[in-house]
């Protein structure tokens, strides 16, 4: 929702009676020390009445600009015979060089009799009608259905008697009601004023007393959505008085707190040695904790410098720009005296990339916590060129006073990655886009979406301590591997590079270079070489394959490791993923014959370092087996490498066929190969020898055993 001094337009005077002096003289001559005998000294000089309206205009419109840039908005109307608008709502407009370069080219007022400022209010009206950047976006939403258009009208003249601040009133009000059912029209382009505040400021030389006297914002009985005020200001102290006056209204209208920020000690031109405390004050919205001030409504603004709300001592101590606290608000601020020698050191000190923390006073003492001292509750710091004035939580919090990190939980974890983790910090800082902001295509993703991805790759593979990583802890070596591989894209020579640090770490293996790292945890067991290599290769191995999805020359970087490593075979066959059926638990997958001479292995691959012992008499002990090795015959003679055991087990056995005899017990077959027949006490028995009594013959015993371990060494085959 918009407010009311989301737009402001200026209607400035440039008629005669803007061009009379102030009445106020200054000294011309005060920087000649020694002036000759006899020389005449230069005659004092006067300011206009529309130079000092100027100077104070330009002091309003600095303030608005520090502390809203980009979302409060102001225009200007010069109106002497005819009208002039200085500027548009558009924000390259929106700065004070813009404003002092239309000024200079506007020049004096005009001293002639047909000079009016209605013509200036008159277009002044119809540009409040004319929409902002915010105003445009927000119809153009169809979720929005009404879309409010308030302003206000500051109008700079001199008025001769109260009939003149009337017609200024009627004249508003008319335009106001025609503009509005020109806005009716939905293709017009205007937006309708919903509600108006109109303040007039009436100009007076010093010595001159015109029968005009001050109005509080009323509304107009023409229309009760308008309401006028009307200041009554003297250019007093050489136009001090209405600088005054408008910093006042600036701060009314914006709802600013002014904080004066004491104890600034500052070294002296004269003296450098010594040093004194001075005052600044500064104007910033109100922040969370301020108790209320008298810059409300129900006190009218006078001529006089804005009081402090707020009394903030310095805090000598200094404090390092990257610590974070915990903070309720944070606005910008502006000095009021921005040209001030105290302001500019302080203005300097903060845009170098310091930070100061501040103490709350009242009644000139510190503002302390029960049981806590004295106590901080504001910071003041520069973020992007702009300064902030931080408002720190002072409510006891968990953090409030967190354990040495050197120390870590229970005094075990000493050695977390605190610089890497501040360069990981610094990769993700974000910047302030406002000031740069250009319309991004639909198609190219948005800052913020970019640096969420950017964060996504960085932290895939981040060890929080030294003693859980071996890659991290000698980047000097494996760099520019550590960095190439975190971007969204690499080129053909970077993707060369990487593969350079992976062949080095090979060659340094082969040449039993041990690592520069010495790494106190439990990751690694010994610190002796190889473990120290297999830790790396590892490691290595899973932060390529992290970053390997990323795009196709990553995964190029993974599979040179991976050839690398010998392991290239292994991934090719986890990709391909087939379906093997074996015929039964008892049967063992087929094995690969490696051919090989003596004792030498052909098809042996690359290996990550040398080999002990114990791998290498492993090594030989399987190649023998290997070529002692018979295959299954079954599975020789199939199709696939696949047999199906028992082939004929369900076809009928013609020798059972012809074994068979009438009268003869049925129901028992033959046993195996040899048939079995039946003696005359019904038993039957293997291969045809037997007794009158159906006993088995020590050669039936023996044809037994034959056929048993014929069977034992088919099943081991």
């Amino acid at each position: 929702m918009q407010e009311i001094n989301h737009k402001t337009i200026f209607v400035l005077d440039h008629g005669p009676s803007m061009k009379e002096s102030s009445k106020q003289t200054i000294d011309f001559d005060i920087f000649m020390k020694s002036r000759p005998q006899g020389m005449i000294p230069l005659a004092p000089i006067t300011k206009s009445l529309w130079t000092c309206c100027m100077e104070a205009l330009c002091e309003y419109c600095r303030i608005v600009w520090d502390i809203f840039p980009r979302e409060k908005f102001l225009q200007f109307v010069v109106s002497d015979t005819t009208s002039k608008t200085l500027n548009t709502w558009n924000p390259k407009d929106q700065n004070s060089h813009a404003l002092l370069r239309a000024l200079a080219s506007v020049g004096p007022p005009v001293a002639r009799s047909d000079c009016s400022v209605l013509t200036g209010l008159i277009d002044a009206v119809k540009s409040l009608s004319e929409p902002t950047i915010q105003q445009k976006n927000a119809f153009d939403d169809p979720n929005v259905k009404n879309v409010p258009n308030r302003g206000r009208i500051v109008c700079i003249t001199q008025l001769k008697h109260d009939v003149h601040r009337r017609t200024i009133e009627d004249c508003v009000a008319e335009a106001v009601q025609k503009q509005n059912e020109l806005a009716a029209n939905p293709n017009s382009g205007f937006l309708p004023i919903s509600e108006l505040d109109l303040v007039i400021i009436h100009i007076k030389p010093f010595g001159v007393d015109l029968q005009i006297s001050e109005k509080p914002p009323t509304p107009l009985t023409q229309n009760k959505s308008i309401s006028s005020e009307l200041h009554n200001v003297k250019s007093t102290r050489h136009g001090i008085a209405i600088a005054n006056r408008l910093l006042n209204l600036v701060q009314k209208h914006y709802d600013l707190s002014v904080t004066s920020v004491t104890g600034i000690p500052m070294k002296e031109e004269q003296h450098a040695n010594s040093s004194a405390n001075y005052d600044v004050l500064l104007l910033h919205p109100r922040l969370p904790g301020m108790w209320e001030c008298s810059t409300g409504s129900s006190l009218p603004p006078g001529d006089g410098e804005p009081t402090s709300t707020m009394m903030l001592k310095w805090f000598t101590p200094k404090i390092n720009a990257n610590e974070l606290y915990h903070c309720d608000a944070a606005e910008r601020v502006s000095p009021v005296d921005v040209n001030s020698r105290p302001s500019l050191c302080l203005t300097n000190f903060l845009l170098s990339g310091r930070s100061v923390l501040l103490e709350k006073w009242k009644n000139g003492q510190a503002v302390t916590s029960s049981g806590s001292g004295r106590q901080t509750t504001h910071m003041i710091s520069c973020h992007g060129n702009d300064i902030f004035l931080h408002a720190l939580n002072t409510d006891k919090v968990p953090f409030e006073d967190p354990p040495s990190i050197s120390e870590g939980v229970g005094g075990k974890v000493t050695d977390y990655r605190i610089n890497d983790f501040s360069a990981f910090m610094k990769d993700g800082q974000l910047q302030p886009w406002g000031h740069s902001k250009k319309k991004w295509e639909a198609t190219t993703p948005q800052p913020l979406e970019k640096m969420k991805s950017k964060l996504e790759r960085m932290a895939r593979h981040w060890p929080l301590v030294f003693s859980q990583t071996v890659l991290f802890s000698m980047p000097n070596i494996l760099e520019p591997l550590l960095s190439l591989v975190m971007k969204e894209t690499l080129t053909q020579d970077q993707v060369v590079q990487c593969k350079s640090s992976i062949y080095h770490i090979i060659k340094m293996e082969r040449e039993n270079t041990s690592l520069p790292v010495v790494i106190p945890g439990s990751r690694i067991k010994s610190n002796k070489r190889d473990e120290q290599y297999k830790s790396l290769w590892s490691e290595l191995e899973n932060y390529l394959m992290e970053h390997s999805t990323t795009s196709e020359n990553h995964r190029e970087v993974l599979d040179c490791l991976l050839q690398c490593l010998g392991k290239a075979d292994e991934r090719m066959e986890t990709k391909r993923a087939v379906d093997t059926v074996f015929e039964s638990p008892e049967s063992p997958p087929p094995m690969k014959k490696v051919k090989t001479e003596d004792v030498t292995i052909t098809s042996r691959p690359a290996q990550k370092g040398a080999q002990n012992l114990y791998e290498m008499w492993w090594k030989r002990i399987e190649n023998i087996h290997q070529q002692r090795h018979v295959e299954f015959y079954g599975r020789l003679t199939s199709e696939g490498n696949v047999a199906k055991l028992y082939p004929h087990l369900n076809l009928p056995d013609p020798q059972e066929q012809m074994n068979e005899r009438p009268g003869r017990h049925q129901g028992r077959g033959n046993f195996h190969h040899g048939g079995r027949s039946s003696t005359p006490s019904g038993r039957s028995t293997p291969t045809g020898r037997s007794t009158p009594s159906g006993r088995l013959t020590p050669s039936g015993i023996g044809g037994m055993k034959q056929q048993k371990m014929k069977r034992e060494k088919n099943k081991n085959y």
